[in-house]
């Protein structure tokens, strides 16, 4: 193989000064001379400190499950609530989870005096560690019915993700003594934990749009509506039920129950 040995070279008017050394290797041509090691799928390039090297790509959204009963249309109406098991996918390392208690069911009357909205269901937010562990049990709670002339709304249920962040359901309302719109559900266990929009209680007919938000949602609420329009006063994605001027109408009422809750898993490289 050749050698230069350069001492002092001179370019034009430039002079460049070399110590001898020796270049006993070619430079790389291509990417592959200057890595140690092959890259493989989902791998980037990174320095060492001393080296070129293939590592893992980390923090790549690889997919995101959603368990709920929910449907996203603007009138569902599932209260359900479910669990199951979540699967770690291939190569994930890390995951984002959202999980969110239901919301509280409604109190309503044969009048169009008094009302109360249900609660809404807490959030908890988590980022976790999952390279040590295969799958997590998981839970969403269901929402709370309404109550009828009588007694408190129903509360929602419990959202969980393993023993990780719980988040609780809003309770329902009551429009007896204490007369009160259901208490907003309590997160524990995440890196954020967001507890429940409390629900109102309306002292007249002229208050409406009582049910509590969550996370993801707030019920409306409904007038003189005497079609399927009064949807809107159902609870959804953890939301407290709702009511209209009139808590008697039977469209209205019939749709004051609280909203299913939700677990959802954003699952990182």
């Amino acid at each position: 193989m050749s050698q230069l040995n350069v001492g002092t070279l001179n370019v034009g008017t430039t002079q460049f000064t070399g110590d001898s050394s020796t270049l006993n290797t070619a430079p790389a041509t291509n990417l592959s001379g200057f890595l140690s090691g092959t890259p493989q799928t989902n791998q980037v390039v990174m320095w060492n400190g001393s080296q070129w090297v293939p590592q893992a790509m980390e923090g790549r959204l690889l997919g995101i499950n959603v368990y709920t009963s929910q449907n996203g249309t603007w009138n569902s109406l599932s209260t359900s609530n479910g669990s199951g098991t979540w699967t770690k996918p291939s190569g994930c390392s890390h995951v984002l989870v959202y999980v969110t208690g239901g919301g509280g069911g409604s109190r309503v009357n044969d009048n169009n005096y008094r009302g109360a909205g249900g609660g809404g269901g807490a959030t908890a937010i988590k980022y976790i560690d999952v390279s040590g562990v295969s799958s997590v049990n998981y839970t969403y709670g269901g929402g709370g019915n309404y109550s009828r002339n009588g007694g408190r709304g129903g509360a929602g249920g419990t959202s969980s993700f393993g023993s990780y962040c719980t988040a609780t359901g809003g309770d329902g309302g009551y429009t007896d003594n204490p007369y009160e719109g259901g208490h907003g559900g309590n997160a524990s266990g995440g890196d954020i934990n967001i507890p429940g929009g409390g629900g109102s209680m309306s002292h007249g007919s002229s208050n409406e749009n009582v049910g509590g938000m969550s996370f993801w949602h707030k019920a409306g609420s409904n007038h003189h509506n005497s079609s399927t329009n009064a949807e809107n006063t159902h609870g959804q994605w953890g939301s407290g039920g709702s009511h209209g001027y009139y808590s008697q109408n039977g469209h209205a009422h019939n749709n004051s129950r609280g909203g299913a809750g939700c677990v959802i898993v954003y699952n990182y490289s």
